[in-house]
């Protein structure tokens, strides 16, 4: 369950009724009406004179047109889909950008050193994004072991031990990566500190059951479900195997993503 920041969520309620305020507070212009009431002096002008004048007066001091309760909705509604919106589309380029340095680093990487081959580590991320989901469909850290650091695997390995004391399965159906975009990486030498991050694009449909039972406790959707995480990649002798998991929420500051190949140039 995402959890709500209050700062953020309060900053944005003001900013919507700043704007509620701006647009819909009555605005009254006032203009100096032409030739009425400056002395005795002037008693003699003509009643057409006058008339006008205050007609004059009348129709410079009408206050303008107080939007109606619709137009009201409309404001707030589309200073919403703004706030909403606008945090969104920067999040996207910044990690588009992201992932053009990211692949441009790789490429000179790979000159030298073969592990940073593009298309062999997406072969590896690949097969370790079906191996770990499958290994977590059921239950059995082991099927994925060798695709998993040792601190993920005993992570993963509690998890399901525990979801076994409660009777519990997730179950993961119509899998399917659509796509992992390396934005983050670190290459210092050697391989004890090489890492990348890559942003997992998927669906699935996911529900959880109790197996004795095998009545669903947790359903998000009849359909395949759309997801996003931030998958984090280790080098090893033999494969690039997968170490960390984030959530989309977990991250809010993109410069966690950091781009660090001082041993190469870029």
């Amino acid at each position: 369950m995402k959890k709500i920041k209050f700062g953020n969520f309060i900053k944005n309620i003001l900013m919507v009724l700043l704007i509620v305020l701006i647009f819909s507070g009555q605005t009254v212009a006032f203009a100096r009406s032409g030739g009425g009431g400056s002395g005795s002096s002037h008693s003699s002008t003509s009643s057409s004179h006058s008339s006008s004048s205050s007609h004059s007066s009348r129709s410079l001091t009408r206050p303008s047109k107080r939007p109606t309760f619709m137009e009201g909705i409309i404001i707030i509604v589309v200073a919403i889909i703004a706030i909403i919106s606008v945090p969104i589309i920067v999040r996207k380029v910044r990690l588009n950008r992201k992932k053009h340095t990211c692949i441009s680093v790789m490429q000179n990487l790979s000159k030298y050193d073969g592990n940073w081959n593009y298309n062999n580590l997406m072969k590896d991320i690949k097969d370790a994004f079906y191996m770990v989901q499958n290994a977590w469909r059921e239950r059995n850290q082991d099927l994925a072991k060798e695709f998993m650091s040792e601190y993920l695997y005993g992570k993963h390995k509690f998890q399901t031990q525990e979801m076994k004391l409660l009777k519990e399965k997730n179950i993961l159906e119509n899998m399917v990566l659509l796509d992992a975009i390396p934005i983050g990486l670190q290459d210092l030498g050697g391989i004890d500190k090489d890492y990348i991050w890559v942003h997992i694009k998927a669906k699935c449909r996911d529900y959880t059951i109790n197996e004795e039972t095998n009545k669903i406790i947790e359903k998000k959707s009849s359909k395949s479900d759309y997801f996003e995480e931030y998958w984090k990649f280790i080098r090893t002798e033999k494969r690039w195997v997968l170490d960390d998991i984030k959530q989309i929420d977990q991250i809010t500051n993109l410069n966690f993503f950091r781009i660090d190949a001082p041993n190469r140039y870029y």
